[in-house]
């Protein structure tokens, strides 16, 4: 018994600290470049996190989206270009900060 309640305590403290970590990564923010329908390009300011890559869940102020494509390594300025059904929300030229996102795998 005593085993089990040690094993559950360790499990959520684990969780914990793994939620932890994710909610600290912070925000990565940059302009906007041009925007579809459905997509937006953005130019990252700074330096580009490891975890913007492709098909990275990503979570705007008001919405979601998935990375479709990045800029190639080496290349200055990054830019990323992301899918989002709020995509024609957004416009040219505005600052826009967006956080690495939850996956939605096997939902």
């Amino acid at each position: 018994m005593t085993k089990r309640i040690l094993a559950a305590l360790l499990l959520v403290a684990f969780g914990l600290s793994a939620a932890v970590a994710i909610a600290a990564t912070p925000d990565v923010t940059g302009k906007v470049l041009s925007v579809d329908e459905n997509s937006v390009k953005i130019e990252i300011q700074g330096e580009k996190p490891a975890w913007v890559k492709k098909n990275a869940p990503v979570k705007f102020e008001n919405a979601v989206g998935k990375v479709l494509e990045v800029s190639a390594e080496g290349v200055t300025p990054v830019v990323v270009t992301i899918k989002s059904k709020k995509a024609s929300s957004m416009k040219e030229g505005e600052s826009v900060s967006f956080k690495k996102g939850t996956s939605t795998a096997g939902c």
